[in-house]
């Protein structure tokens, strides 16, 4: 019986489920948005809930709690000082369920999962190019002088010693039509 029990396990073992959950919620604090099933969404939505209240408390046990849910050094240092700051003025709500479209494959609801705030993300400055300096006339010519008694001597070579050029390689042959197009024709246009 499931009395009591409102979470949903999409058919799946426990230790699947949770490795499903686990998963969402580590995409969800690395890209700050996701998108999958509506009802992925709104489970996941609990979770991160749950995590983004543990980061708001930044002790040491609710950063083991979270460590355990996210399996990464790297996610809960996202997760505590990121994520958490945005929401110290908020008792909950941090994330929200948008519905989309319907999958293609088996007309399964789908749905964006993202927090509520975003973190602003700096854009680098460009970086100018140095600008290079403009040569004289003079030293252009001399520049200039010096390059064409190396193209003389390459000319002057035998032909012996000039690089061969490489044969062509022969083409690949058109494949043979298949068996439905030997049927029914290939298409105009192909």
């Amino acid at each position: 019986m499931r009395h009591r029990k409102h979470t949903v396990r999409f058919g799946r073992q426990r230790s699947h489920y949770k490795a499903t959950m686990r998963h969402l919620v580590s995409a969800l604090v690395i890209n700050k948005t996701i998108t999958t099933t509506k009802v992925k969404a709104k489970e996941t939505s609990r979770l991160a809930e749950k995590l983004v209240t543990m980061a708001k408390d930044k002790s040491v046990a609710s950063r083991r709690r979270a460590y355990d849910v996210l399996r990464s050094r790297d996610l809960v240092a996202t997760l505590f000082n990121e994520i958490a700051p945005l929401f110290k003025e908020r008792n909950g709500g941090y994330t929200r369920v948008l519905l989309t479209r319907n999958r293609r494959g088996d007309n399964a609801q789908m749905a964006i999962l993202e927090f509520v705030e975003k973190p602003k993300v700096e854009i680098p400055e460009k970086k100018e190019k140095k600008k290079t300096a403009v040569k004289p006339e003079s030293s252009i010519k001399a520049d200039a002088m010096t390059e064409r008694p190396a193209e003389k001597k390459e000319d002057h070579k035998k032909p012996s010693q000039l690089p061969k050029a490489q044969p062509e390689k022969p083409k690949k042959p058109q494949p043979k039509p298949g068996f439905f197009k030997k049927i029914f024709g290939q298409k105009k246009g192909m």
